[in-house]
């Protein structure tokens, strides 16, 4: 029991963290583009912050699945 709960856990803990961390690289790439750019890179900056974000959680959530797939599988087994 405690090892599904300690595995469950960790899992989560690298799931989040690698999202936090393209969260993060997404805002850098959109500072840069918005300081290299002009005024009109600036407008559109926020729309490839949310692009980007959103590819980001549509990607974890994809993995995610195909995660809780795998080990509902081989639990069947």
């Amino acid at each position: 029991m405690f090892r599904g709960i300690w595995s469950t856990l960790v899992a989560l803990l690298v799931e989040d963290g690698q999202l936090a961390i393209g969260a993060l690289l997404a805002l850098v790439i959109t500072w840069a583009l918005a300081t290299a750019g002009g005024a009109s890179a600036q407008q559109l900056v926020g729309w490839v912050l949310l692009a980007m974000v959103l590819v980001l959680v549509i990607a974890n959530l994809y993995r995610a699945g195909l995660v809780a797939r795998a080990r509902v599988s081989s639990a069947q087994r």
